[in-house]
């Protein structure tokens, strides 16, 4: 199992993925407005005015479900992905053209989540968060094994922390 996680870290496809995200990268920049492509580079998300609802507004990125607000207060999130992986510019951008040209459809197809859906617990949270942070740890394969190790240990200390805590206090 080690074995086949670091063919997936270090492999021969890093190159191609790399070149796949900076095509990515390429199209949205030649997609977006200056603006907004200077607010995805400085938030990491686009922000999306709805056709359909002059008080709402859509936050898109690639990686989490895209947030919907009214009048500036989150009420909630639509889960929709591309059933095969390709790179988070890209899944940003198809998303913003779905909005912008079909948004009916938009939050027909997606999973909407209510505020609530964020999971309770250390584990549910810890999940998420390596979820989110997966493509920056996939990224880091470029720097070497030191830094994926270091990376490693650096996200472990909290669920040792944890783990040293609980098993304390019990």
């Amino acid at each position: 199992m080690l074995a086949r996680l670091a063919g997936v870290l270090f492999g021969p496809q890093e190159r191609e993925q790399d070149a796949a995200w900076r095509r990515a990268e390429d199209l949205l920049r030649d997609s977006l407005t200056g603006d907004q492509f200077e607010q995805y580079r400085d938030r990491g998300y686009v922000e999306v005015r709805s056709r359909l609802d002059p008080e709402r507004s859509y936050r898109v990125d690639g990686w989490r479900p895209v947030a919907v607000y009214e009048r500036g207060n989150f009420i909630g999130a639509v889960c929709i992905r591309p059933k095969e992986h390709i790179p988070g510019p890209d899944i940003l951008l198809a998303r913003k053209l779905m909005i912008e040209g079909a948004e009916r459809e938009f939050l027909r197809c997606g999973n909407w989540l209510q505020p609530a859906w964020r999971p309770v617990g250390v584990a549910p949270t810890l999940f998420l968060i390596l979820a989110l942070i997966s493509p920056w740890l996939l990224s880091l394969r470029t720097f070497g094994a030191v830094w994926v190790a270091l990376a490693a240990v650096l996200l472990s200390t909290p669920l040792l922390f944890a783990w040293w805590r609980r098993r304390g206090a019990g």
